[in-house]
């Protein structure tokens, strides 16, 4: 490293080290999972369903319209499909580049206000973070609407602080959320901002900002046109579904049992903020200090704001609380540099986490007797052969080499930061995402791709599986089997069905013919 930054001055490792792992964990391994139902099957199939029937106005599942999400994921997948085919790498790559784009501008505005490595710790944290690691490269919309909810708050403070043209530029990143998602990612900002420069004592400026015409008119002319174009299309029955029944019902009543309570999101911030979220009790002891620098406060205000949003709402997802993660992890930058020579608070958590995945396996056989779901059962009687003797000592390679940081000079050093994060993003990449999918979804895709070359009409029943549309190119019929039907289900439910010939059986989902006489 010494080498390069003779040879080239300008050169810094920490942004090379940071491209790197970014680069890494996101894309070589993209498309080695199958698609993870519901979530990803439901838009790639949405997404692969536009692309046969012609229709980019409106996006159908199993041949029905759809309402829950705005039409931009669905065009950016087409899109993926378009140049890369149709298969899983190309259904996650619109989310992989938005996540890598949102690491961008995390270290892009750190690093201007408060400095190369408050950006690179803040940018570190954010792309090594479990629940970024995840859902960061999922084929769903959430990476798109934050990147774009981040750029937007981003440009909001800037203005805040020198009156730049950052105003029209945070009303494109708004339209685009709103494209993405709706009418969070114009909430958000909107509630952030005006706490924000209340209590800077700068509402006029607020006002100013929020109704400038010309960024008014730029909202529009990116957000409003296929809204418009829709409720022409579709009439009444899209303006009740998406605006009504998928967002303010949504946060009214409990939608499909996702529900919890008033701190449901505080171990999701623990779990999901891992291997970092020793962090946390630092971060609230240091608070009033933090909160003296304006960069600081705005983002205390942003993750208050969007944790007391989501805990007051009744339908709560661990992903939900996503768009907190970017000021969460400048501010998690910021006390790691705090902390000095007093690092083992925060390599305590991230080591014994380790540690926990090391040994959960062995607890799955005493588990099964007490889960009272028969199907979840089975399916973890079927997992316990993926972790044999290669996961225990890959991820005793691992705990081993985050212990070994609690020997070495910690102070002011940016090592163990580095090597926790790189722990992480191996484990989470290549001991449990490929067994989970493994698991849980290479009979589906297997199932589908038997399926696709019967000619027999497929079935749906007792599990909601939209990857196997996607893979097997066929709509299918959410009903009860019939004599003459090829019935995709769970093991759990075979006893129901009458007379049956099992064509795929795996990790407790089937693929099946129902015998008898057809209709």
């Amino acid at each position: 490293m010494k080498w390069l930054a003779r040879r080239f001055p300008d050169f810094d490792y920490r942004i090379a080290v940071l491209f790197c792992i970014a680069f890494l964990s996101l894309f070589p391994l993209l498309g080695a999972a199958p698609l993870f139902d519901e979530d990803e099957g439901f838009y790639a199939e949405a997404s692969r369903e536009m692309l046969e029937n012609g229709n980019y106005l409106t996006a159908h599942i199993n041949g029905a319209p759809q309402y829950d999400k705005p039409i931009l994921i669905y065009w950016l997948q087409v899109i993926s499909f378009r140049i890369l085919g149709q298969n899983e790498f190309a259904a996650r790559f619109p989310s992989a580049l938005a996540t890598f784009l949102w690491m961008l501008a995390i270290f892009s505005f750190t690093r201007r206000h408060l400095g190369l490595q408050s950006g690179f710790l803040s940018a570190l944290f954010f792309i090594s973070a479990i629940q970024v690691t995840i859902t960061g490269k999922a084929a769903i919309v959430d990476s798109a609407l934050n990147l774009f909810l981040t750029q937007c708050l981003f440009h909001l403070y800037e203005y805040t602080q020198n009156r730049h043209r950052r105003i029209y530029t945070a009303a494109v990143y708004a339209g685009l959320g709103f494209l993405a998602k709706g009418p969070v990612a114009v909430v958000i900002p909107f509630g952030v901002s005006l706490i924000y420069c209340l209590m800077q004592r700068q509402f006029r400026l607020w006002l100013k900002m929020v109704f400038n015409l010309r960024a008014i008119l730029i909202f529009i002319a990116i957000a409003l046109p296929w809204y418009v174009l829709e409720y022409l299309d579709q009439g009444m029955i899209f303006i009740q579904d998406f605006f009504l029944k998928h967002n303010l019902e949504r946060f009214s009543r409990t939608f499909e049992g996702h529900s919890g309570s008033l701190i449901y999101y505080i171990p999701v911030i623990i779990i999901g903020t891992l291997p970092h979220c020793g962090l946390l009790i630092a971060l609230i002891r240091q608070a009033r200090t933090l909160m003296k620098q304006d960069v600081y406060r705005f983002c205390f205000i942003w993750v208050g704001f969007v944790l007391i949003l989501f805990s007051f709402g009744s339908t709560k997802l661990p992903h939900y609380i996503l768009s907190a993660f970017p000021p969460l992890f400048i501010l998690y930058g910021g006390v790691y540099e705090r902390l000095a020579a007093r690092l083992r608070s925060y390599l305590v958590p991230a080591a014994a986490f380790l540690g926990v995945f090391l040994i959960l396996p062995l607890a799955i056989p005493l588990a099964i007797p007490y889960v009272r779901d028969d199907f979840a059962a089975c399916m973890m009687g079927a997992g316990q052969s993926l972790f044999g003797a290669g996961y225990y000592a890959f991820c005793g390679l691992l705990t081993v080499s985050v212990m070994l940081l609690f020997f070495v000079r910690q102070s002011g050093s940016l090592r163990p930061a580095i090597v926790v994060s790189v722990a992480y993003l191996l484990l989470v990449n290549l001991a449990l995402m490929p067994r989970i999918g493994g698991l849980m979804q290479s009979p589906v895709r297997e199932a589908a791709l038997i399926a696709s070359h019967l000619p027999e009409r497929a079935v749906m029943w007792g599990h909601t599986l939209p990857s196997f549309m996607f893979y097997s190119h066929k709509l299918v019929q959410m009903r009860h089997p019939a004599p003459g039907d090829l019935l995709i289900t769970k093991k759990t439910h075979l006893s129901e069905v009458g007379a049956h010939e099992i064509l795929y059986e795996k990790n407790c989902i089937v693929l099946a013919r129902i015998l008898g006489q057809s209709p």
